[in-house]
């Protein structure tokens, strides 16, 4: 439990951080609208809008005026289920309304009044919205309208569970076992969600050893092995999460034959450092040992094809030069931009920023370790 809090906590902080650094949030329109994971805690603020809204969601509402003090939230279903809207903790009087798109431009549809309306209520203090039947490779819009310059504060959540339309709950879960008879050991790997413990159906790929090389799909891996096996290269991608990487993951019989790996769900705001990614000396020219994890962030952004990014340059500095150390930053993160759009990654995904030193990890580094800390590249999800 104080691991799922933490979890939580982490993605208030995220969006927090998110706003503060200078991205244009505007999520008061359809267009600024934020796609939201399930079963993750989420606290966004109302924007103090004015106004009425005469575009998205005139003509749905015939009895009231709709104000333009809005918050857009989107939910892309991966499976059919059960969803639910939990609003906690706002004073002022707050609607809530939930459309269903039909042919992939809700934006679009709304304008046009071809969005299905499927919920719509009114309340002033905490919301549970009755549990709502979604269907599978929809996405469904969710718009919290509050009143003129209200800038509450709005603890949500959206609970989803899989289930098909009888009620039978669905695991997205695979398998694979290339167990044999004989004198071999089993040796298992579970691929879960970090926040649901829900199976994760990925792609698991092993090197290292001639006796589980390969690349499999599963969430639940079982293979034969015969002896320890002491250097291996452990990756895992999932559309939706983020990539897992471990080096020299290390397979002894005698410490248990089963490692269980907890993927963290992609969420609008959170930010992932990219480790071993190297420049030359006070250029930003890329060292050749960066192509490996450069390689799998192109891969993390091919399995996650709706995943835009921010590459955030970092460099360590004792404060003296702040315009070349954000330049320096910057040209560096323009250099992984360009490297991923030679790989086939298109720039509209991709944009780069340089915080020069003014974010470090140790703001006093003692150790080279600590130094190194500080000279980092991150991705924000946006």
């Amino acid at each position: 439990m104080m691991k799922d809090n933490f979890y939580a906590l982490t993605v208030v902080i995220l969006f927090w951080a998110f706003s503060c650094r200078g991205q244009a949030m505007d999520y008061s329109k359809c267009s600024g609208g934020i796609s939201l994971s399930p079963n993750n805690f989420y606290s966004l603020a109302f924007q103090g809008k004015r106004g009425v809204d005469k575009k998205s969601l005139y003509g749905y509402e015939t009895a009231r005026e709709v104000n333009k003090n809005q918050i857009w939230l989107f939910f892309d279903t991966p499976s059919s289920g059960l969803l639910n809207l939990n609003l906690k903790h706002y004073a002022e009087k707050c609607h809530v309304y939930m459309f269903e798109e039909k042919a992939g431009q809700i934006c679009q549809e709304l304008e046009e009044q071809a969005s299905k309306l499927i919920f719509s209520e009114s309340n002033s203090i905490d919301l549970d919205a009755e549990f709502i039947f979604v269907e599978e490779a929809l996405r469904y819009a969710v718009v919290l309208v509050a009143e003129e310059g209200a800038k509450d504060s709005l603890d949500f959540a959206f609970d989803f569970s899989p289930q098909d339309k009888f009620g039978n709950e669905i695991v997205d879960s695979l398998l694979f076992d290339l167990t044999t008879h004989g004198n071999a050991h089993s040796y298992e790997i579970h691929v879960r969600d970090a926040v649901t413990k829900r199976p994760v159906k990925s792609k698991i790929s092993l090197t290292g050893a001639n006796e589980i090389n390969g690349a499999y799909v599963a969430s639940e891996l079982i293979l034969n092995i015969r002896k320890n096996i002491k250097v291996c290269e452990l990756k895992i991608d999932a559309e939706g999460y983020f990539s897992f990487d471990k080096k020299d993951h290390s397979i002894l019989i005698k410490n248990g034959l089963k490692d269980t790996i907890y993927l963290k769900p992609l969420i609008r705001g959170a930010v992932a450092k990219i480790d071993e990614i190297y420049f030359v000396a006070g250029l930003a020219s890329i060292l050749e040992e960066s192509a490996p994890k450069l390689n799998r962030l192109r891969d993390f952004l091919l399995v996650n094809p709706n995943v835009n990014i921010e590459i955030q340059g970092h460099v360590n500095g004792d404060g003296t030069q702040p315009y070349s150390s954000k330049r320096l930053s910057k040209k560096r993160a323009k250099e992984i931009v360009n490297y991923l759009v030679l790989s086939g990654i298109s720039p509209k995904r991709l944009s780069a920023k340089g915080f020069g030193f003014t974010d470090p990890v140790y703001e006093f580094p003692e150790t080279e370790m600590e130094k190194e800390a500080n000279r980092r590249v991150e991705i924000l999800i946006k």
